[in-house]
């Protein structure tokens, strides 16, 4: 059958009540296969998918259908199924305009595929003011100064694909304790105990707005001198896999104590910012440009606020111009 079916939103049971599940081509076909009774171009009615899901379809265009099932991996697997046994070809490679054919511009599906695609908060206004941008810098095309430089685009494309944050430090100072009170829940573990972490955590933030991959590493520093053989060749393995992963940082978040060093940055990362853990213990370190301590509950949002305007500057949000997005 010429009809293709695309997952919107993915249907997991972490991500909303409603999934999204995009139908194009002979979708009249498509629906009388699926046994899916048909509505009116331009309406959207509740109806039924036999063994699927109760659904809302909305008809777009002839050629262009919106299904909207509960999500949740039982009934994804069940859609799934469904749309393959009916014969229906999963999308490979559409373009934007493919993708929303109610655009009316190239640049408008554009806009909507990275609206689609962005996670963070901070893109949508920005995004759909994208166009009546680009059409005033567009009536001066030679005019350099009316659009974003190539840096901040990269800086702004943040807010479509989250940016990779490495938190990097001495063992034992806290760094999966200040991971948790990021996050709000326990990501991390957390023990009194050098070697804690000892392969590298990753979790998905939310800082004030930007959608962030934060990855807490484990602790860079002396091997234990009572460590077997076995042991000290897990912990060689995990630093340096650690100092790998630091060096493919959008952001690196070195770490220190009051009683500890920052380490050197690698010369791959160009933006860094040094926090100080657990300043209840004593006077911050003097480099560091934050002071944080998750036991007194002080500093969390200065960091929060602090990570999301080194990655996307509040000026470049302000900033009117258009940006390259992608």
């Amino acid at each position: 059958m010429n009809c293709w079916y695309a997952l919107a939103t993915p249907t997991t049971s972490h991500t909303g009540a409603i999934a999204v599940v995009e139908l194009g081509g002979d979708v009249a076909a498509a629906l009388a296969r699926l046994r899916i009774a048909p509505v009116d171009i331009g309406s959207a009615r509740l109806r039924t998918w036999p063994d699927v899901d109760s659904i809302v379809l909305a008809m777009l265009s002839p050629t262009h259908a919106m299904l909207f099932p509960h999500a949740g991996p039982a009934i994804a697997r069940r859609v799934i199924a469904a749309l393959d046994a009916a014969g229906l070809t999963p999308a490979q490679d559409r373009t934007p305009a493919q993708r929303f054919p109610e655009a009316t511009t190239d640049l408008e599906a554009r806009m909507l595929d990275a609206l689609r695609r962005a996670q963070s908060p901070l893109a949508i206004d920005l995004l759909l003011d994208q166009p009546r941008r680009w059409a005033l810098a567009n009536a001066a095309p030679h005019d350099e100064s009316l659009r974003h430089t190539p840096h901040d685009s990269a800086r702004l494309n943040f807010l479509i694909t989250p940016p990779r944050i490495v938190a990097l430090g001495p063992p034992n100072i806290g760094k999966s304790s200040m991971l948790n009170a990021l996050a709000g829940r326990g990501v991390a573990i957390v023990a009194d105990l050098p070697g804690t972490t000892r392969d590298h955590v990753g979790v998905s933030l939310n800082l004030a707005g930007l959608v962030v991959n934060y990855i807490d590493t484990p602790g860079i520093g002396p091997l234990r001198a009572t460590a077997s053989p076995e042991q000290d060749a897990l912990d060689r393995d995990a630093q340096r896999l650690a100092l790998e992963v630091a060096a493919t940082a959008d952001l690196l978040l070195l770490c220190a104590d009051p009683t500890t060093a920052f380490l050197s940055t690698p010369p791959s990362v160009s933006t860094t910012l040094r926090v100080c853990l657990r300043s209840d213990l004593g006077p911050a370190h003097p480099e560091a440009e934050i002071a944080l301590s998750v036991r007194n509950n002080t500093g969390l949002d200065l960091l929060t606020a602090a990570l999301r305007d080194a990655l996307v500057p509040p000026r470049l949000l302000a900033d009117r111009r258009p940006w390259a997005f992608r």
